[in-house]
């Protein structure tokens, strides 16, 4: 464990370094409030801190205020050194945010104990923080693909309409739909077809910028958000996402699966055609709609319908 000792009492923060290393803690020393509180927020920040009520600079009492208030997350754990003779009040130690308050003159045996009790408190936190973030992994990503879900992928086109509306920016807009999919299920089983909504789902994203966004909105349909560009920006990368899957089919064991996507493109260049999010989609699905009426493996815009590329 990372252990700051800050503590303006040279042979006692020495002597207290020393029991801390010889537990095999790795330790760093201040006798200095303000130095302390900076090390607290700088990298590599110490897990616990042991710290001396009476600081210069900035003593024990308001850094524990300070880190109570979220200077630091996540935050360390802080024992308090507290002295009665001088009028130190541990429990005024913990109302300021200390987790804990050791009252000198303490024997190694007392610190031990605290600081197993901090180790324990911190363990509990760590394994809080993962539970909560695979929760949220969980409620955000679709378990077949690893893409977002349709929550997660509209609340980031919700995002992004709102920032482009205050930068005056572009927003584009791909709805995507594997072709002839419930023939595959039929065909090939519901197993195959899972396999390849995945590998679409991953040549998708290979197609795609580091910062747009892609979710599976139901079904065999992609959501593809695409900020900053305009319209033939957007015709043009929907255009390579449809090429991408149709380059190749999937192999699946000794079979080779032909897959293909139709599209519907819907784009704002400007804040002043830019929709909400629900129209960027039904725009989307209407243009959607337009490629599929006629043949497979092909593009249509929702501001005219008009058919681009069509391979098939």
């Amino acid at each position: 464990m990372r252990i700051l000792i800050a503590e303006q009492d040279t042979p006692f923060r020495r002597a207290l370094e020393s029991t801390l290393i010889q537990w095999g803690q790795e330790v760093i020393c201040s006798s200095d409030g303000t130095e302390a509180f900076q090390i607290l927020q700088g990298p590599s920040t110490p897990e616990l801190a042991i710290l001396d009520w009476s600081l210069p600079g900035m003593d024990g009492l308001h850094i524990c205020g300070e880190l109570a208030k979220g200077a630091v997350i996540p935050p360390p754990y802080l024992i308090l050194l507290a002295d009665r003779e001088q009028g130190h009040d541990p429990l005024a130690g913990l109302e300021a945010g200390a987790h804990d308050c050791l009252v000198k003159p303490f024997n190694a045996g007392e610190l031990q104990l605290r600081l197993r009790v901090g180790q324990r408190s911190l363990d509990v936190h760590r394994e809080l923080i993962a539970a909560r973030n695979k929760l949220l992994s969980t409620a955000s990503v679709d378990p077949l693909t690893g893409l977002w879900n349709r929550r997660m992928v509209v609340e980031f086109l919700d995002r992004e309409v709102e920032r482009a509306r205050r930068e005056n920016a572009s927003l584009g807009v791909v709805l995507a739909d594997l072709d002839d999919f419930k023939a595959v299920n039929d065909s090939h089983g519901h197993a195959v077809g899972d396999a390849i909504l995945c590998e679409v789902g991953k040549r998708l994203c290979r197609s795609l910028r580091p910062y747009d966004g892609i979710g599976r909105l139901g079904g065999d349909d992609f959501l593809i958000a695409l900020p900053g560009c305009d319209f033939q920006e957007t015709v043009n990368l929907a255009e390579r996402l449809r090429a991408a899957i149709a380059s190749h089919p999937v192999k699946m064991g000794a079979k080779m699966v032909a897959v293909s996507v139709s599209a519907g493109v819907a784009a704002a260049d400007s804040s002043a055609n830019l929709r909400d999010a629900d129209s960027f989609i039904r725009a989307a699905e209407t243009a959607l709609d337009k490629a599929t009426d006629q043949q497979h493996n092909r593009l249509a815009m929702a501001a005219s319908g008009t058919f681009l590329n069509s391979s098939g």
